[in-house]
């Protein structure tokens, strides 16, 4: 598959989930503490924590990979990392509006 039909395939995905109204689009994911509780309760707060979550972000740091990693139904991946497979397969996109503009800017 060459690199034009990689792209087009993760435009429809995205617009998709859009249409779907199944991205949440956050200002800023940054954990004060590591704890999975914490991630949880975000989650809960979004009311997406019974649903398969893909979570994106536009730089991993150390506290959400640690909250996020004991989470069976929920997906990190950094901006570059994200593609068609991960978004098909998830109910819900959560990302922060940094990593929104990032894929933006990739996609157009």
């Amino acid at each position: 598959m060459n690199r034009k039909e990689r792209r087009l395939a993760l435009k429809s995905a995205l617009a998709y989930k859009d249409i779907d109204k199944a991205i949440i689009v956050l200002d800023n994911l940054n954990l004060e503490t590591n704890k999975t509780k914490d991630m949880l309760n975000i989650l809960s707060n979004l009311k997406v924590a019974d649903k398969k979550v893909l979570i994106v972000a536009d730089e991993l740091n150390e506290n959400l990979i640690l909250a996020t990693r004991n989470i069976a139904n929920v997906m990190l991946l950094e901006t570059s990392e994200i593609n068609t497979l991960d978004i098909v397969s998830a109910d819900v996109i959560v990302m922060t509006e940094a990593a929104a503009k990032a894929i933006g800017e990739v996609l157009i």
